[in-house]
């Protein structure tokens, strides 16, 4: 990891840290942090439900096209690694999530939440029914996920691609959710 991507890493665990994790991204890790999401985030369910979605649109990112992958112990799987923050404010929370990604990748990912942040409210829906007629494992794939997750939090998806190597980027996606929603009793 180049100094330019450890500085970036720091500046973004400094603040606000609620949650953090970095590892193979898998069932045991979207399980733990659903637990942690439902029992003790907020006292919000609809908002709880927001981050949970748009954390596993993240964490699938992660798991599929992180460059860098975790053999699973019984050699049958390999699982995508990255990193995930979440950081809680006064009126909002951030979401965070990056990882190692071929440089061709993290190129195909920002030109996508380029198109993606232009699209309005309409326009992100009818992408998103255009995406689900694409046959399944087209290359570049993630964009059903970007779309929701811009959808759900009802904000954009900022990125940040960071040249590692000559063949790797370090990939970064951040979006915030705003707590503009009363709870629910």
């Amino acid at each position: 990891m180049n100094l330019e991507t450890k500085k970036i890493l720091t500046e973004l665990m400094a603040d606000f840290l609620t949650i953090s994790y970095s590892g193979a991204f898998d069932g045991t890790v979207l399980s733990a942090f659903a637990k942690r999401v439902e029992t003790t985030l907020t006292d919000n369910p609809q908002l709880n439900k927001k981050i949970f979605k748009i954390f596993v649109e993240l964490g699938q990112n992660i798991a599929l096209y992180s460059s860098d992958k975790i053999i699973t112990d019984d050699q049958t799987n390999f699982n995508g690694y990255g990193i995930f923050i979440l950081r809680e404010y006064i009126d909002k929370f951030q979401l965070l999530a990056g990882n190692m990604a071929f440089k061709e990748d993290a190129t195909i990912a920002s030109e996508k939440c380029e198109k993606i942040n232009a699209l309005s409210r309409e326009e992100l829906r009818e992408y998103k029914r255009i995406l689900r007629k694409q046959p399944a494992g087209q290359k570049g794939g993630g964009n059903i996920g970007l779309v929701q997750i811009v959808l759900t939090a009802n904000s954009n998806i900022e990125h940040k691609v960071i040249d590692v190597d000559d063949s790797h980027s370090f990939l970064v996606f951040s979006v915030e959710v705003n707590d503009d929603t009363e709870p629910n009793h």
